[in-house]
């Protein structure tokens, strides 16, 4: 299916909205309406901030360190080298994802996603001008976009969008299914767009990243999900080499 539509409400917010309301009435609510941790912030990520927020005069900020740190983590993680200067720094992971579109795709372009699929890949998708290509993913393939899905797309698209675990199904794409993805995609000229933001929170065996299969994939995480740090809004962006300019400028 390609969808022209408009970008549609994002009901979760809409959802969340009513149980505060109701929370506020004196109701006693479960709030499940969105995947975040009960968890607080690691220690260390309090006392960091603590320190910045004492020594630091309130300069624009963007830390190489941490780029280090995070381009680190692909190396002991998924045994991937990953220069620091390709990890941009963002105000979470959704305005990582608008920096991959953007900086990889134009008004017109075709990308493809799997359905059911978090809601924000097709609203930025329909609000950049791009045209979203959704794919029916049902049991058989554990709700997951599969190489046989993308090497049946004719036209094949200009990019897609992965996302291992997923929102909403929490499904995993397997290691030898990444690589053929990857395979297809090179074959086909299909840019990869992986959404990891829920990586390290997984009850199978260590969850493969794009990048181990597609050097040139773009890749958007955060640390809201996996380190706790949801209400802090720190994301990035893993731009591949030809795309760094590019994303630093959006």
């Amino acid at each position: 299916m390609i969808h022209p539509d408009p970008v549609e409400p994002f009901h979760a917010i809409r959802l969340s909205r009513l149980a505060r309301r109701l929370e506020a009435e004196g109701r006693s609510i479960i709030h499940m309406e969105f995947g975040q941790p009960s968890t607080g912030a690691p220690a260390a990520a309090i006392a960091r901030a603590h320190e910045v927020l004492d020594n630091d005069p309130g300069s624009y900020w963007e830390s190489e360190p941490l780029k280090a740190r995070i381009a680190g983590l692909y190396q002991s993680r998924h045994g991937v080298h990953v220069a620091p200067e390709r990890i941009v720094l963002s105000c979470g992971a959704s305005p990582a994802l608008v920096m991959a579109l953007t900086s990889a795709f134009r008004p017109g372009d075709v990308i493809a996603m799997a359905r059911p699929g978090y809601v924000a890949y097709r609203n930025n998708c329909h609000a950049l001008g791009m045209i979203v290509q959704e794919i029916a993913c049902g049991p058989e393939s554990r709700y997951q976009i599969t190489a046989a899905h993308l090497a049946a797309l004719d036209p094949a698209p200009a990019g897609v969008i992965i996302a291992s675990p997923a929102n909403p199904t929490g499904t995993v794409i397997p290691a030898d299914e990444m690589a053929a993805i990857a395979r297809v995609c090179a074959e086909r000229g299909i840019r990869i767009v992986s959404d990891e933001i829920y990586h390290g929170l997984s009850f199978v065996s260590p969850v493969a990243s794009a990048l181990e299969y597609a050097p040139d994939a773009i890749v958007v995480n955060s640390f809201s999900k996996y380190f706790s740090m949801v209400g802090w809004r720190l994301g990035w962006l893993v731009a591949p080499e030809d795309l760094i300019d590019s994303a630093r400028a959006r």
